[in-house]
């Protein structure tokens, strides 16, 4: 029986083995892709001009479509103004923004949104970090472009212009380089910098820091760009695009109309702006003006994590007609994908990143990135209905989102036609499609532009950690974003539990030690439960003999062997659901902890002893001791793989103690048919290892507490007398035995009258 055991586990290993292998020819990981071309650069101000008056008049093309001719014009190209970048907000965690924002005039988009606070540090990227400097090529080394307050490069009195020639001792002569050294330094090291300020060399100091958390990044390939005018990227965040113009629509969701474009040009930024606020501005064709406004909120006691959006349209000398269309976010975490998984309210898969929406007096929906990604998938709009007004559209991710949220009230609220998700960027290939870039895109109904007269829009930005208290601050009233924050059908057991481990972790200040007194707590809260799980439990071993008696004697009467049997258990005063009371309480118990460990962004980053050291320095995935995909297959240590890149030690643990505490309590088997049973859980639980081995180390730390609670509440506490049976030649243990594996073991005097049976036989 072994035997067979042995051969079926290796045939299924063998069938396992070989259909990743058929699956990894079949379909070969694609190469990566080619960097694009450079864009044209937009034209300047006597092009444009030129444009203008050679515009044909509204209507001139049929069908509402642009003409191939004003296509033809953005091939037009000429020297434009070097790209430029502002910032706003602070890396200081004491600041009230809690946020640095990097704008670009690249179409005035966000370019990224890293996150104050030493809670938010990138977890894949354990490199020193300078700040995002905007670098360029210069004679000599690197063109500082932009410094963000409260970076390392502006704590170290580096500013915008200086031009970097070495960095620890290492030549810089251009960005990669720079970049390249950056990455061979870690958090906490001083570093030399070598720059040159108006013709003037000069030498300073700086420390670096752990690389921040962006929030909003530009990426390529699901992979985190470091400067985005040095190789393609997704398209940037908040961009804005004319959907149409006087009868004129674009073709494509991702295309602009000719010589209309927004997204890809360069804006000039406005003289007036400062600190707190950045205006960029540019001019179309047909004496269109658009200005788009970055704004902090005023918030010195708030929330923060907002920003604030204003959209000026100005129709010069005559009236005109658009209909506008503002992309959300891109580009958020992707951290987390190959050991998380994410639950909708329907029970659909969702991607790393999904859209979410929210209308008033209505529940948040999730579009799921993985629909999105699908090509074949027509992505419906939704429409904006009047009396059911947007309280918000964005990207939801694992334990962060960004959004858009129309202004609620005024005189400059949006009037919203549709909100349509997207996918930006590539598509991954399909082991890794859910790591699809997505973001939503806002739609205006038709708004008429009276000759220079202003028409302004204003939306808030929202952008930041998923707490529950916090996106409560968020969207309009009854349907704010804290519903972003699922636990899933357990969340009536998990909202109490992460309260009790936040309550524990306020007093104690280590999650680690907060989960294992949060186990503590739960078991004492069940002990009357699982006591009597152990006494019944008790009982079905010294009951199984007469039982199996019972059925040798009735084998061809199920009648009256269920009535025996049930006889049997009155008299002993049994009840056979005794034992599984337990498992039913713990089941919403173990989901609600497994959800509201693998979603509360508090255990993100959350070390059991110090994030100094990388393994276990996060309670919320795998302790991830060792990277052993240089040594292990790919298809065992891959991302997407059964295993992952690492080993985990706490999974391990957390199996050998089921096993341990499976021996102990299992009876021991009478016959042939329970021993295969037996055997079949032995092999279940090692296909469980495998399945356990990306779960949080802190839900694995819940699990070893719990074992190790049970297994000395079975070995050091009594579990009261055993049932005095009837039938001659039962089995009886004692209290001693009880205490201990609670493995009936017949007497001597038992054990001699079988063998005068066998010689007799």
């Amino acid at each position: 029986m072994e035997r067979r055991h042995i051969q079926f586990a290796l045939v299924a290993l063998a069938i396992l083995i070989g259909s990743q292998a058929l699956q990894a020819y079949l379909f070969p990981k694609k190469p990566p892709l080619e960097p694009v071309a450079e864009e044209p650069r937009q034209p300047d101000d006597a092009a444009l001009a030129a444009r203008d008056a050679a515009e044909p008049p509204a209507g001139d093309t049929a069908g509402g479509v642009e003409s191939e001719k004003g296509a033809e014009s953005t091939a037009e190209s000429a020297p434009a103004a070097p790209r430029g970048r502002r910032t706003l907000g602070s890396l200081d965690p004491a600041g009230p923004a809690r946020m640095l924002v990097t704008l670009t005039t690249r179409g005035a988009a966000v370019e990224r949104i890293e996150l104050a606070g030493e809670q938010f540090h990138d977890q894949d990227d354990w490199s020193g970090y300078l700040g995002h400097l905007g670098l360029e090529a210069a004679a000599g080394g690197c063109r500082i472009g932009v410094v963000g307050a409260g970076t390392p490069a502006a704590a170290a009195g580096l500013a915008a212009g200086d031009v970097i020639a070495r960095l620890a001792g290492v030549d810089t002569p251009d960005p990669p380089a720079l970049l390249a050294a950056l990455r061979g330094t870690k958090a906490g090291q001083r570093v030399t910098v070598e720059t040159v300020r108006d013709g003037v060399p000069r030498s300073v100091e700086a420390v670096l820091v752990r690389r921040p958390l962006e929030v909003v990044r530009p990426e390529h390939c699901a992979a985190p760009v470091d400067d985005p005018d040095l190789q393609p990227h997704d398209p940037l965040s908040f961009r804005l695009s004319l959907e149409a113009r006087d009868g004129r629509r674009r073709r494509e969701p991702l295309a602009e109309i000719g010589g209309l474009e927004l997204a890809d040009r360069d804006w000039e930024i406005d003289p007036t702006s400062d600190a707190g606020r950045v205006r960029l501005t540019t001019r179309l064709p047909g004496g269109l003006s658009v200005a788009k406004e970055y704004r902090l909120a005023a918030e010195p006691d708030g929330p923060g994590h907002r920003l604030e959006l204003a959209i000026e349209f100005v129709s010069a000398g005559r009236e005109s007609t658009i209909t506008y269309a503002l992309d959300g976010p891109t580009g958020l975490p992707t951290e987390g994908w190959w050991y998380t998984s994410r639950v909708a309210r329907d029970w659909s898969s969702l991607g790393v990143r999904d859209v979410a929406v929210r209308f008033a007096g209505e529940q948040s929906t999730l579009v799921s990135g993985l629909k999105i990604a699908d090509a074949a998938l027509d992505h419906p709009a939704t429409a904006v209905r009047d009396g059911k007004p947007l309280s918000f559209a964005g990207v939801d991710a694992l334990y962060f989102a960004a959004a858009l949220l129309p202004a609620p009230a005024g005189p400059d609220i949006p009037r919203l036609e549709e909100v349509r998700p997207l996918a930006v960027g590539d598509v991954p290939p399909a082991a890794r499609r859910k790591l699809v870039d997505v973001t939503c895109r806002l739609v205006s109904r038709e708004v008429t532009l009276a000759p220079d007269v202003p028409v302004v829009h204003r939306y808030g930005i929202f952008a930041g950690p998923k707490r529950p208290e916090l996106l409560a601050a968020f969207g309009a009233e009854g349907a704010r974003m804290d519903d972003l924050v699922y636990y899933g059908w357990f969340g009536w057991v998990a909202r109490p539990l992460i309260a009790i481990l936040h309550a524990i972790h306020a007093v104690v200040r280590n999650y680690g030690v907060a989960i294992l007194l949060l186990t503590v707590f739960v078991r004492g809260a069940m002990f009357p439960l699982s006591r009597k799980q152990a006494v019944s439990s008790q009982k079905m071993q010294a009951l199984q003999p007469e039982m199996k008696a019972i059925a040798e004697k009735y084998k061809n009467d199920a009648e009256k062997r269920t009535r025996a049997t049930q006889e049997l258990w009155k008299k002993h005063d049994y009840n056979p659901m005794g034992g599984c009371l337990l498992v039913f309480i713990q089941v919403p118990i173990f989901m609600g902890l497994y959800r509201s460990l693998a979603t509360d962004v508090e255990l993100r980053q959350a070390p059991l002893f110090s994030s100094a050291i990388r393994w276990c320095s996060n309670l919320a995935a795998p302790d991830m001791l060792w990277d052993w995909s240089r040594i292990l297959p790919a298809f065992l240590t891959a991302p997407e793989g059964w295993l992952g890149p690492f080993l985990n030690l706490f999974p391990l643990a957390t199996i050998g103690l089921f096993l341990w505490q499976q021996k102990l309590f299992m009876p021991p088997a009478v016959d042939e048919q329970q021993r295969m049973q037996q055997q079949v859980m032995n092999y279940m639980m090692w296909f469980m290892a495998v399945m356990f081995f990306k779960v949080p180390c802190g839900l694995c730390l819940y699990f070893i507490a719990s074992s190790l609670w049970g297994i000395a509440e079975r070995l050091l506490l009594p579990t009261g007398p055993q049932p005095a049976l009837a039938a001659a030649g039962a089995p009886r243990t004692t209290d001693a035995q009880s205490a201990g594996n609670g493995r009936p073991k017949p007497d001597a005097a038992e054990a001699t009258r079988k063998k005068r049976q066998a010689r007799k036989r």
